[in-house]
């Protein structure tokens, strides 16, 4: 029974699926769906996108996407769609028991499927560390910066959305008195990690985006993260933003990442 409790409480966290959303070539884009295999067996799917760079932008680099964990990668396409056209090339992919991956996803597990990914990354397509850039919205953002903490060389910067301090704060500024510190103390003890840990570690540059309209995390963890932020930091605080609109639509904050994204790769 603690363990089906356990499994309800960490599943607050994600709310993913299997169905069918954008496809790349809808978007115009050359791309590779791929598979590579994740922790205890599972199988993690991803896909590769092409930089085709228009109006003489030069070839970047490559970003490494982790979603924010809701409904599955096809969703989530025009949060990195536009990067393609200015020059990056762009991984993505679906952590454990989402869209055509396998597996359980958990709060730990999701950085063994980072990890698998970012294996993939290096491996190969051969991207080296200074011209990778991480990008992860909410629990994706979490993903990676944990990850992080395995690499702390191993990538040029990290780029960060929405993303909580702590699991178990979460749960509590989310869902309140009562039913949120349940939540927090039914979560499995092997949740010790949380994302304010590695961020406060970080060696390479961090940009974090504070959207002021994103009800998915309470604004007490977003403040708890941008007071543990580097001294190599940026802070964008897209106030008028609503969840997954600052980078889903065109707006300064897409501008704001090429900008971040250039530096970091030529530092």
């Amino acid at each position: 029974m603690a363990g089906f409790l356990n499994r309800i409480a960490e599943g607050l966290f994600f709310e993913t699926d299997r169905r069918r959303y954008w496809d790349h070539r809808q978007f115009g884009l050359e791309g590779e769906t791929f598979e590579t295999p994740g922790p205890n067996g599972s199988v993690i799917s991803g896909l590769w996108l092409k930089a085709l760079p228009q109006d003489g932008k030069p070839l970047q680099g490559t970003v490494l996407y982790a979603h924010c964990c809701t409904r599955n990668m096809g969703f989530h396409l025009p949060q990195v769609s536009w990067l393609v056209p200015s020059g990056w090339n762009v991984i993505l992919y679906d952590p454990e028991e989402t869209g055509r991956s396998t597996g359980k996803l958990t709060l730990n597990g999701m950085v063994d499927d980072a990890e698998a990914v970012y294996r993939y990354a290096r491996d190969v397509r051969s991207v080296s560390a200074d011209k990778l850039v991480l990008f992860g919205q909410g629990p994706g953002g979490d993903a990676l910066l944990r990850l992080l903490r395995r690499h702390p060389d191993g990538a040029a910067a990290i780029i960060l959305e929405a993303v909580t301090a702590t699991h178990r704060g979460w749960m509590i500024r989310r869902y309140g008195p009562g039913v949120g510190h349940l939540g927090a103390r039914l979560l499995p003890d092997s949740v010790s990690e949380d994302p304010i840990d590695a961020l406060r570690e970080e060696k390479i540059p961090v940009a974090y985006l504070y959207p002021g309209r994103d009800d998915s995390v309470p604004e007490k963890e977003m403040d708890d993260m941008l007071k543990a932020l580097p001294e190599n930091r940026e802070i964008w605080m897209a106030l008028k933003e609503k969840h997954l609109t600052s980078f889903g639509y065109p707006t300064e904050w897409r501008d704001r990442f090429l900008n971040f994204a250039a530096k970091a790769i030529i530092r």
